[in-house]
C-alpha cells in the first residue's frame, strides 16, 4: 500500500521511523527507504511512500496520524495539452479543505506525466469525492483565434489563469500554487509561481485533473496524443483535406 507523503515530511518521517527502530537499505530510485521486522517504508521522487510488509496496514495509519492537517484550503493549480498537436488546451484548479487532506495522501495523486491513462483516470474517479475542481477549456477553434491575438501559448495561459484565480478568490483568500511555465510570475504575490510546481500536493491533483479531461476530449474523436513526427504527419494531412474542420481539431500554429 502507499499514500502520498508532503515534502515538508520528507526527512521527519524518515527520522521518526528511525527513532521507532527501522534501519536504512539501498533502493535503486528511492529517495530513502527503511525496514523493521519485515516491514519496510520506500519514499520515491514523486512524493509516493510505499509500504510493504506484514505490518504496513498499521504503519500507514500511524504515519497518517503523525501527518498534521493544513490550517487553511490548499489551492494548486496545473494545465494539460500544450504541447499537443490535436486537442484543447485544459487548465484546471483544485481546492482541497483541511478535513479531505489526508483521504487526498492516501490515494497517492503525483503529477499526471508519471501515471499511465488507466491508473490516472481511476485515481481522479476517486479523488473527485474529496477535492473541488474549476477548469477552463480553450477547445482548438478558440484556442487557434487566441493565438492569432496573442502570438504566444504562455499569454494564453495567463489568461486562463487569471480568468481561474477571479473565480477562485470569489471563494478563497489563501496562496494559490501554479506549477510556473514562464520565467515570470505575472499573478502577483498571493500566487505561487514555481518550477516542478508538482511538488505541491495541490498542483499535482490539478494535473492529474487537467490531464484526465484532456484525454477524454482525445477519445471523443479518436485523436491521438503528443507531437511526434507520425502525430504531425495526421494532423498536416488532415489539414490539407479540410482545413476548416480541421481547426476545430488541431492546434494549426503548430503546424507553421
Amino acid at each position: 500500500m502507499s499514500f502520498r507523503l508532503p515534502q515538508e515530511y520528507y526527512k521527519r518521517v524518515k527520522e521518526y521511523l528511525k527513532v521507532l527502530g527501522f534501519q536504512e537499505r539501498k533502493v535503486p530510485n528511492a529517495l530513502w527507504s527503511v525496514c523493521k521486522d519485515g516491514t519496510c517504508a520506500t519514499l520515491y521522487p514523486s512524493g509516493s511512500l510505499l509500504l510493504q510488509g506484514k505490518a504496513s496496514k498499521d504503519l500507514a495509519e500511524n504515519l497518517l496520524s503523525f501527518i498534521e492537517k493544513p490550517t487553511n484550503v490548499l489551492v494548486g493549480c496545473d494545465e494539460s495539452g500544450k504541447g499537443d498537436v490535436f486537442g484543447p488546451l485544459v487548465v484546471c484548479c483544485v481546492a482541497i479543505e483541511p478535513s479531505s487532506y489526508k483521504e487526498v495522501l492516501s490515494l497517492t495523486p503525483k503529477d499526471c506525466k508519471l501515471l499511465k491513462d488507466e491508473e490516472l483516470f481511476r485515481k481522479v474517479e476517486s479523488l473527485s469525492k474529496w477535492v473541488k475542481t474549476r477548469c477552463v477549456i480553450y477547445e482548438p477553434e478558440r484556442l487557434n483565434e487566441l493565438y492569432e491575438e496573442l502570438k504566444n501559448l504562455n499569454r494564453i495561459l495567463d489568461r486562463a489563469y487569471s480568468e481561474l484565480i477571479k473565480e477562485l478568490r470569489k471563494e478563497y483568500s489563501v496562496e494559490i500554487r501554479i506549477d510556473a511555465y514562464s520565467a515570470r510570475n505575472p499573478f502577483g504575490k498571493d500566487v505561487i509561481f514555481e518550477p516542478k510546481g508538482e511538488r505541491d500536493i495541490a498542483v499535482s491533483v490539478a494535473s492529474m485533473f487537467a490531464r484526465a479531461k484532456f484525454l477524454e476530449w482525445l477519445k471523443r474523436y479518436g485523436l491521438p496524443k503528443g507531437a511526434s513526427k507520425s502525430v504531425m504527419k495526421v494532423a498536416k494531412e488532415m489539414f490539407q483535406k479540410e482545413p476548416k474542420d480541421a481547426k476545430k481539431l488541431i492546434k494549426t500554429f503548430f503546424l507553421d
